[in-house]
């Protein structure tokens, strides 16, 4: 659906053209610090409660987005971190030298100019910022179908690719060489994947034979008519190591940008919940949150009430489920989207759950051991929700 600057991204040089974001790195809590191995990199920025609102490649291309307003916006409500959207690999918002026709707008960069407004806290220092690529391919599916997965029927996906084009095809290269120009250009905290996961599509032959070599069977689980049984949790499990291994391979490469850079960068990837099962995640799109939190730095929980029949209260026992979990319950954000679409009415507009409903939601996502929260998407955002972000954060203090 849809996420800064490090502390050298505070000052940071992209090599063309030239970026810099004027604030100051302030302070950075050491236990939180991915890289304290002596590599002698630059810490990510964090803070200690992480309040974070995600800006849209919506919001961040609108020719008309009144950029006082939104920092304005952030400062009062205590947003220490922000999550902003770089676009696709076919649909970019800036110029990518290495496909210049994917640009938004040639010559415009959207995401310089959107970090260059969001990108300090009002005493000057800066905010933790994360960058998000949408991992959706229409376009490119729509122009070579062959990069597209295929259900057991042979239907192709719409907006995603393969599991062998991701893993070991030109997506996945695709995907990583716009992760390597984002972090060399901008010098985020982080980057983040979204709408990084399988759906019904990963059975073409090409699938089949990495599905073989991955896992040594002979072939797809069948039921006993004979057919492939698409939820076998076979298939979730290896779904979810094809994922694993893509940003394995990510993460490595983000590790050469480190060096080059000298800024610690982490890598992270947005994942669904599975509200029966939390501690189980959700393997039948690939998201195991144990195997995905042994490539990824963080993991972004997409709690969107709205689209999935949940209440605030729900959200609470999210929280305390993430407390039993392997994986440090730090780790995580809770996302909170405002989407609603729980009536057919709603269906029909941009709907959003009520600012009563999120201050419920953000009472009950801030609880446990759960330090980062994110309310999605800005362009939703109505005054009475900012009032509601407003009276939940300010009082914490944006710079705690």
């Amino acid at each position: 659906m849809v996420i800064g600057l490090g502390t050298a991204g505070c000052a940071a040089v992209a090599p063309e053209p030239p970026h810099a974001v004027a604030c100051t790195p302030g302070d950075v809590r050491a236990e939180d610090v991915r890289a304290a191995d002596g590599r002698g990199l630059e810490p990510v920025v964090r803070h200690s409660a992480r309040h974070s609102v995600s800006l849209g490649l919506e919001d961040v291309v609108d020719p008309q987005q009144d950029w006082d307003e939104v920092a304005a916006r952030l400062d009062g409500a205590g947003v220490n971190t922000v999550h902003v959207s770089a676009g696709r690999v076919e649909f970019t918002a800036f110029d990518w030298d290495a496909h210049p026709e994917a640009a938004a707008e040639p010559g415009t960069d959207h995401l310089a100019r959107a970090l260059d407004n969001v990108g300090a806290l009002p005493d000057g220092t800066c905010r933790e910022v994360g960058i998000v690529i949408d991992a959706y391919v229409p376009a490119w599916i729509a122009d070579d179908p062959s990069i597209a997965g295929l259900d057991t029927s042979g239907r192709r996906s719409t907006y995603t690719p393969s599991a062998s084009a991701l893993l070991e095809g030109a997506v996945g290269e695709r995907y990583i060489e716009y992760l390597v120009a984002v972090a060399e250009r901008y010098q985020p905290d982080q980057v983040s994947f979204s709408e990084l996961a399988f759906d019904d599509e990963t059975f073409g032959e090409e699938d089949l034979t990495l599905y073989r070599s991955m896992t040594g069977a002979s072939d797809w689980p069948r039921r006993s008519d004979g057919t492939v049984d698409e939820d076998a949790v076979e298939v979730g499990a290896w779904r979810a190591e094809v994922l694993a291994g893509f940003l394995r391979r990510a993460r490595a490469a983000l590790e050469e940008v480190e060096q080059r850079t000298g800024q610690q960068i982490q890598l992270v990837t947005d994942v669904q919940v599975s509200w029966d099962d939390v501690l189980g995640g959700k393997p039948s799109v690939g998201h195991d949150y144990g195997v995905l939190a042994s490539a990824v730095d963080e993991l972004i929980l997409w709690a969107y009430l709205g689209t999935q029949g949940r209440a605030p209260g729900d959200l609470e026992r999210l929280a305390a489920a993430l407390d039993d979990m392997p994986v440090d319950a730090e780790r995580f954000t809770i996302s909170i989207g405002l989407w609603d679409e729980q009536t057919p009415e709603a269906r029909q507009t941009e709907a959003t759950i009520s600012p009563e409903v999120l201050a419920a939601s953000l009472t009950a996502a801030q609880t446990h051991h759960i330090v980062a929260v994110n309310v999605t998407p800005y362009s939703l955002m109505s005054p009475a929700h900012w009032e509601v972000v407003d009276e939940a954060w300010d009082d914490s203090g944006a710079g705690t």
